[in-house]
Formats: structure tokens, sequence, C-alpha cells
């Protein structure tokens, strides 16, 4: 997540303002809501979602339909996951209080953090890179996996605005007790894009073990060359107090986290005190190599013992890490190269326990 955090009120405007400017640039009908426009994300809670178990491991997962809460551009639309809970403790809260569609990407109002519908997230939730943007030019036509076609409208991509989607394909959905499998399908589309998507929330029988499996083919005429990273919005402690995370490689900072905050010691990313108010720890890392191993990650709250392992079956291609008190998210990135008619599968595996079992 990156943000330009500002002061309550004055920040709220001005994040208002830049709202109003990317919507009159997308060509929006009408000005955005009035300030008053904000709803709590409890609201969330009422939107289409199944509700998925194994006995062990509940969660909602949310829909890519109209009455879905998802609505933007940045995001997959497909498999958003929150609630995930496991012996009472909920992973998968909302990082934010209330939404609003004035709002860029998020803010502060006083001890309330206010997001916008780009950013307006939570739980695991993936982001592909834009295909084609910059050979798109002003009109043209680009790439957002798990969005769709997308119309380039703007001079430089910006991933929090909201671009018009002229082509989102056709989706399926079937949810079942333990699971719900996604379909997203475009092809003949005249940007010679176009892809079958297939993506799996499941929880594993008789295990706290959740999996979301993958499999992307190319349909199009033209390659498929992006990255996607899983937003690992974590809700394991207030203020990611006692909050640590394990690697399996030296952990190497791109920019040394502040001290008072936390620290980063060979293989463990460890927070010395309970963040509050706009506090801030992100950065990224690097130390991986080349081999699926690598992507294999224990975050813990040392004094609950309650945590979770992410692992991957491919290799790293990069890791950025973004937390604020109401979060801690680590995104660990996977390369994807597609010609014409190829296909790629891949599967995240999420391990939750509590102290002691794991």
């Amino acid at each position: 997540m990156q943000d330009k955090v500002g002061n309550s009120k004055l920040t709220k405007f001005m994040r208002a303002g830049a709202a109003l400017g990317a919507i009159l640039m997308a060509g929006a009908a009408a000005p955005p809501p009035p300030a008053s426009d904000i709803s709590p994300a409890s609201a969330l809670d009422a939107m289409s979602s199944a509700t998925v178990t194994n006995g062990i491991l509940s969660a909602k997962v949310y829909l890519p339909v109209p009455s879905g809460f998802y609505h933007g551009t940045r995001f997959d639309h497909a498999g958003i996951v929150t609630h995930l809970t496991y012996k009472g403790q909920d992973y998968g809260r909302y990082w934010f209080s209330e939404t609003s569609p004035e709002v860029h990407d998020f803010t502060y109002d006083g001890d309330k953090v206010v997001v916008g519908p780009a950013s307006a997230v939570a739980g695991p939730v993936e982001e592909f890179d834009e295909i084609g943007f910059d050979a798109a030019g002003v009109g043209g036509a680009f790439l957002k996996i798990g969005v769709g076609i997308l119309k380039r409208n703007t001079e430089k991509y910006d991933h929090v605005l909201l671009y018009p989607i002229v082509n989102e394909g056709k989706r399926t959905t079937k949810a079942t007790k333990d699971g719900v499998r996604f379909t997203q399908d475009i092809s003949g589309d005249p940007s010679g894009y176009g892809y079958s998507y297939v993506k799996t929330v499941h929880m594993v029988p008789g295990k706290p073990e959740m999996t979301i499996a993958h499999v992307l083919k190319n349909t199009g005429t033209k390659p498929i060359v992006t990255m996607v990273y899983c937003h690992n919005f974590l809700s394991l402690s207030p203020g990611d107090e006692n909050i640590e995370l394990t690697a399996p490689f030296i952990l190497k900072p791109e920019r040394t986290p502040d001290p008072a905050l936390a620290k980063v010691e060979g293989r463990s990313l460890r927070y010395v005190r309970k963040m509050s108010g706009q506090d801030t720890v992100s950065t990224g890392f690097t130390g991986f190599g080349d081999s699926s191993s690598d992507y294999d990650f224990r975050t813990v709250n040392t004094a609950t013992g309650f945590g979770v392992r992410t692992r991957a079956d491919q290799p790293l291609a990069r890791i950025n890490m973004w937390s604020i008190a109401t979060t801690f998210s680590w995104e660990p990135y996977i390369a994807i190269s597609l010609n014409p008619g190829e296909t790629r599968r891949w599967t995240y595996t999420y391990d939750y326990f509590a102290g002691g079992e794991h």
C-alpha cells in the first residue's frame, strides 16, 4: 500500500478535490457526493458474499457482482477474503473505519482511517500490474487481470484511480460449503488482449489451512507480462504490537525502518512497540533467491501465539511491506509472462495456528 498521509479535516478536503479531478477526467456525468457521504466499514458485511468453512476455519468471500462491495479497478474482483477466523481470532478485520467515494486512496480523520473505493478491501486480495498502459495512448485500451479491459484517460498510470471498464468479459461463480470457484473469460476484444482466469478459494478438510489456487491462460493475440502480489491485510494485533515475521532467508530492507517502531534482524522483522496515530512502517525487501522455497513466511503475535504461515509454489520476484496501526501487510510478488496460448498455475497456502501449534 502506498499513500501520502495528511492531517484530519484538511487532508480529507484536499483528497476530496483530487478525487473530483479524477472523476472529471474519467468523464463522469456528475460531481462526487458531499463530504457527509461516508459509510462505516461494517456496512460492507451486508454486501454479497459466500461464507465458507471446513469446521475449523471460517471466512467471508466476496462476490464480483453488482451487489458486491468492491468495484474499483485496482484489485482483482474475485476472491476477496475477509473475517477469516480461527479459534476466535479474526485475521481479516477491516483496516479502515469508514469508506468515502471522495477519498483518493486513504486518509485519517482524527483517529479514524477513511478509505476510497480503489483501496477499500481487506484480507488476502490480489493486484496485478497493469499491462499495455504506455502503449495504449490516451483513449486506448490496457489490461488489468481480474478486472478487465480498461480505458486509458490519464497521462500516467495511478493504481488508485478509477479507470472506465470497457470489457469485463464473462464471469461465473460456484460456491460450496468449503470454497468458491471464480472464472473470468475475455475473448475477441479488439485490443488483442484476452485471457481465461480461474481462481479457487478452498478450506482444506481437517486442517486450519486455506488455499487460493489460480489458472491463467492467455487467449488473446498479445503477450501478457505482469506481476501479481497478494496484499495480505493481517489483523493480528492492534497497533501491530508484538508482531514478528520470519523469512527463510536474510532480510535486506531497501529502507531501514524507524528503529523506535520496528527492527530487522537476520531473518526476522519485529515490531518493538505499538503503533498509533499515523505511524507507519513500509519498505521493500531483497535477499531471496530463485527457488519457490523462499516464498515461505511466518507471521505471529508473540504475545497471543496466533499466527499464519504463508507459502506459494512459485519463486519470488519482489517483496514490499506496508503497515499502519490497523494492519500488517506483507506483499510478496510473482512474475508472470505468457505468450498467446500459454497457461500459468500458482497457489498460495495459508496455515493458521495458535500458541504451541506451529
